[in-house]
């Protein structure tokens, strides 16, 4: 924190206001982003009107104008998400309505309601993102959320912020060993814990089932990580790496779709090689159900569905982390006849669109009797052309792009590519189709864990040739074989704008990121993969046994109760005597005398009134009980006071003398 903000916060230090309205704010501060502008507008006018109010109280609003803005709200909510209850709908809510009950709060009660509210706030940023960094300042937030109900319940004292800020973190340490215990043996429920129906207009990141131009290449400008694989054994060489998810049959001339359900049966596949590839795929939440394999899926799990386009699908959407073993060869044929109805959609051609492209299949089909001479012909047509491999390509408006791609901009990226191939191979006979999926991955060293991201997005071709099947073409490979080699950013041309991922190159920070991919892929195994199989499996290692629900439960309470023991033993430490100041141990002797003549102080009885009820039974030392108890308080309760002063304390406690009873 700068100098210049901690100077803010003393200045603000004892005012409980801003300490609620800075609470409120930091916990609602990720969820800013993904609100519509609207409320982000209306959240930080709220805010600064109260911070205003700490000096103008009557500036505060009426009620009538506080239920207007509550109303207003539940409409725009309404109209923005088409509900009340989803994740983001039910966000904006909560904190609009929070911002608006700081405007009618005037008690430390209705403060300490609002801090108590903000920590489910805390709670419903986890339905977004369980990363390190957002737990990371979710755990500042609490200690945030501490201090200001320090600020609130402190009355007069003079509490500095040094000292609560202190004591939050350690009351957060305290309650540490509590949230592990909590969080290893709290019984785990099957699905996501972190989920609430979406809503309507919630964005869904990732690749789309779905192409047309600018697709993929708008998908590459964002590092996220798609998933994670985990190889057995020898980790393939990068131009074999292409990870297959979804089929697109349907074109209209300009978008690609995956059309109807393949009836065809799943054909078996023979193979070149015995060689198989095993691996271990963590993928991340993308709210679909398709799953990535490499080209092509040998041995599945029973309860994946292997489809006849030789894709994956999860039985559920994949709303959670989600692992998967799987094993696939890389060479492969397929010696059947093609189905009627793959013979009929490979071959299908959208009428009164790109009339070019389809003249020029036209003319292949005629110049060349093998089909395997109009692939090599098309490839070298891309690889010789004035062709172009880029993010940012012109853009093809209407139902013409094919054409507008091979005659006129030949600028493209791997869409482009794969979608004019397609349409040509169609238009010389030969039946095609486009796979989506990703290319590449990026091996840690660190873990040999390889991390596909967005950026390795990729679409490609297959066509039909007898006795061989469907086979792999990549016309992006003609125009920019790096790509497949190498990487994307090797295929890119010195002049162009990459994204910012891609413009690092420095060896210490590329460390730096492999370090952080690998504590990232431990954060989801242990932390966000934490499920009821892992839990059990955890347990079983531990113990050597299995355990029912119940005997967890028994576990865990056991485990809470002994740490709880631990701790008050911690804080209380009765095993040793309490340190007294000196002024305490010399009015303790002061308070001795005085019970040897039947004058015992009672624990609640504060110094003044145990003096008064003294002065009352004995007049005759009245006096000296006066200036010793005011000497007493001065020394204990006043901000300075000097050595005399306890000088004079001890004098007057050593020479009070009463006779005993």
């Amino acid at each position: 924190m700068s100098y210049a903000g901690f100077k803010i916060l003393n200045v603000f230090n004892n005012s409980p206001v801003f300490w609620v309205v800075l609470s409120l704010f930091i916990v609602s501060l990720p969820h800013l982003s993904r609100f519509p502008a609207w409320s982000v507008v209306l959240i930080i006018i709220l805010f600064l009107w109260r911070l205003i109010c700490i000096k103008h109280k009557n500036w505060l609003p009426p009620r009538w104008i506080l239920v207007v803005i509550s109303l207003s709200t539940f409409a725009a909510i309404f109209i923005s998400f088409g509900t009340l209850i989803g994740k983001t709908a039910g966000s904006v809510l909560l904190v609009i309505l929070l911002a608006v009950k700081l405007h009618e709060s005037q008690s430390k009660r209705d403060y300490m309601l609002i801090i108590s509210l903000s920590f489910f706030v805390i709670i419903t940023n986890f339905l977004f993102s369980q990363s390190i960094p957002v737990v990371l300042f979710m755990l500042f937030a609490v200690i945030i959320l501490v201090i200001s109900m320090l600020s609130i319940n402190q009355g007069d004292a003079q509490l500095s912020l040094n000292y609560k800020f202190k004591f939050s973190l350690k009351l957060l340490f305290q309650a540490l060993p509590l949230m592990l215990v909590m969080f290893i043996l709290f019984p785990r429920i099957s699905g996501p814990l972190w989920q609430l129906p979406e809503d309507s207009q919630s964005a869904i990141t990732g690749l789309s089932d779905t192409m047309s131009p600018g697709n993929i290449s708008n998908l590459i400008q964002s590092n996220a990580v798609a998933f994670r694989v985990k190889f057995d054994d020898t980790v393939p060489q990068q131009n074999k790496l292409y990870w297959r998810a979804l089929v697109l049959w349907y074109f209209d001339g300009r978008t690609w779709e995956q059309g109807k359900h393949n009836p065809t049966p799943l054909a078996t596949l023979q193979t070149t090689t015995n060689e198989n590839i095993h691996y271990t795929v963590t993928l991340e939440a993308h709210h679909r159900k398709w799953l990535y394999a490499l080209d092509i899926p040998s041995n599945v799990p029973a309860d994946i569905i292997y489809t006849s386009n030789y894709n994956l699908r999860s039985q559920q959407t994949i709303n959670n982390l989600y692992q998967y073993k799987i094993s696939s060869v890389l060479e492969y044929f397929n010696t059947s006849e093609i189905s009627p109805w793959e013979k009929s959609a490979g071959l299908k051609i959208p009428l009164n669109s790109n009339p070019e492209t389809l003249r020029m299949g036209k003319n292949l089909a005629l110049q060349f009797q093998n089909k395997e001479d109009i692939v090599n012909y098309v490839l070298q047509y891309f690889n010789q052309e004035d062709f172009h491999y880029t993010l940012r390509p012109p853009l093809t408006p209407g139902f013409n792009s094919v054409d507008q791609f091979l005659f006129e901009t030949k600028r493209g990226f791997c869409e482009h590519y794969a979608s004019s191939f397609t349409l040509l191979m169609r238009a010389a006979g030969i039946p095609a189709r486009i796979v989506l999926g990703f290319q590449g991955g990026t091996n840690n060293p660190l873990n040999n864990i390889m991390t596909v991201s967005n950026s390795d997005a990729h679409a490609w071709s297959e066509v039909w040739f007898k006795n061989r099947g469907w086979v792999r073409i990549d016309p992006t490979a003609a125009v920019a074989p790096q790509r497949i080699e190498q990487n994307l950013n090797a295929a890119l041309d010195q002049a162009e704008t990459r994204p910012l991922h891609m413009q690092i190159n420095s060896s210490f920070l590329k460390d730096v990121l492999f370090y952080w991919d690998a504590m990232d892929n431990q954060w989801n195994l242990w932390v966000i993969g934490y499920d009821e199989k892992f839990q059990q499996k955890l347990l079983e290692n531990i113990f050597n046994k299995k355990f029912e629900l119940s005997e967890i439960i028994i576990i865990m309470i056991c485990c809470l109760a002994v740490l709880l023991l631990v701790l008050a033993m911690f804080i209380l430490k009765p095993w040793q005597k309490q340190k007294l100041e000196p002024e305490v141990k010399i009015y303790n002797d002061f308070c001795n005398k005085l019970a040897s003549r039947g004058l015992i102080r009672a624990p609640h009885e504060g110094p003044l009134d145990f003096a008064n009820r003294a002065k009352m039974a004995l007049p005759e030392k009245a006096q000296t009980i006066e200036q010793i108890t005011r000497l007493f308080t001065a020394l204990r309760f006043e901000k300075s006071h000097h050595k005399q002063q306890y000088n004079e304390l001890r004098d007057q406690v050593r020479r009070f003398k009463i006779a005993k009873r």
